[in-house]
């Protein structure tokens, strides 16, 4: 009885072709993903995205130039830049951290001023690091305080002191609504497969409708569970949900609407229910690790941080940290909406062209 139960599973996999190659090509790419990007941030040589401007005085242009010619990270500086443009860079997510070079004066002054986000506060460490390390190359440790730190994301956090929180807001919420949507849209693959679909079949149109009653569910029910992650937000941890509460809806509403629009496309594409929580799970992960859920993507190797700009986590996570942290008005996050709500309407006419072929054929 036991190896004929084992047996029988063996062979159920082995004739799903596609299940089969996912579930042992998988482990290997997970793998290669986490540890590309945990032994980057393990071993302190983090990508750091830097914005240097010094303060026009001798001793800033002539440190500022040799900070630019010694850095071992990727350090941008513009002649036209002023320290309020690196700081305004920074509250948008376009660098990592950024730095005002004063240099060394005869009052002892801090010859640095970071420009940092919270829910980045490794980067402003490294950052430390690595110019004490300059320094200490070319004329030994001084001994003057070096920094001073000023949060570049200060207006619009509503007094929330910990923007860790409302970083990962975004980050849980696509996450846990894309495993929740790929859950319930593998319901598709049953209907195919006992024929409900061909009985509910009406042409394209038809198509289309059981398509977009799928997703209006989907997102309903995603819209919840995003509402209520927003909620714990605000009652445990003080985030100030209610001073963004339209922009912080519709934020809810596009990352709800993206994960239902992905989760029915991946249905639409796999061939048994096997196969659907294999690539399903592959997918949500792989998102998850390279998309910033689980480790901000300033933390990964520079190749990683440009592939993650295309998941939908990334646009999940700046449009809630761009309303709650750094007070971005919905207007200036045209993009992100646009990732959100124009993906979501891509993936939905691909999944039922997709579906309808399949019925027809």
């Amino acid at each position: 009885m036991i190896s004929s139960t084992f047996r029988i599973m063996w062979l159920r996999l082995w004739r799903d072709r596609g299940a089969f190659s996912l579930a042992f090509l998988l482990p290997g790419v997970i793998f290669a993903v986490f540890a590309a990007i945990f032994s980057t941030a393990s071993g302190g040589e983090l990508d750091l995205r830097v914005a240097l401007v010094s303060d026009g005085s001798e001793a800033g242009v002539a440190l500022a130039d040799d900070i630019l010619d010694r850095a071992a990270f990727d350090i941008e500086s513009d002649a036209n830049w002023t320290d309020a443009d690196v700081r305004e860079a920074v509250r948008l997510g376009q660098y990592d951290v950024g730095l005002l070079v004063t240099g060394f004066t005869h009052d002892n002054s801090p010859p640095f001023t970071i420009y940092g986000d919270p829910s980045r506060a490794v980067a402003t460490t490294v950052l430390k690091g690595q110019l004490r390390q300059i320094l200490a190359e070319q004329n030994g440790s001084p001994q003057v305080e070096l920094f001073t730190e000023v949060s570049a994301v200060a207006t619009g956090n509503g007094g929330q002191s910990d923007q860790s929180v409302t970083y990962y807001i975004g980050a849980t919420a696509i996450l846990f609504l894309l495993f929740s949507a790929m859950q319930a849209a593998n319901l598709s693959i049953e209907e195919r497969r006992n024929g409900i679909n061909d009985r509910l079949m009406l042409g394209g149109r038809g198509t289309m409708a059981r398509m977009i009653g799928k997703l209006a569910f989907l997102t309903f029910i995603g819209f919840l569970q995003a509402f209520i992650i927003v909620g714990v937000a605000y009652f445990a941890f003080d985030v100030p949900v209610l001073d963004h509460l339209p922009g912080v809806t519709l934020a809810c509403f596009g990352t709800a609407l993206l994960s239902a629009s992905i989760a029915l496309l991946v249905a639409s594409l796999c061939s048994s229910a096997p196969q659907m929580h294999a690539v399903s799970t592959f997918l949500v992960l792989l998102f998850s690790a390279i998309g910033g859920s689980m480790v901000p993507r300033f933390m990964m190797p520079g190749w990683l941080q440009d592939i993650g700009q295309f998941t939908p986590n990334h646009y999940a996570i700046e449009a809630f940290y761009g309303i709650l942290a750094r007070g971005q008005s919905v207007a200036s996050l045209w993009l992100v909406w646009g990732v959100l709500f124009g993906g979501a309407a891509l993936c939905l006419l691909s999944a039922a062209f997709i579906s309808h072929r399949l019925q027809r054929g």
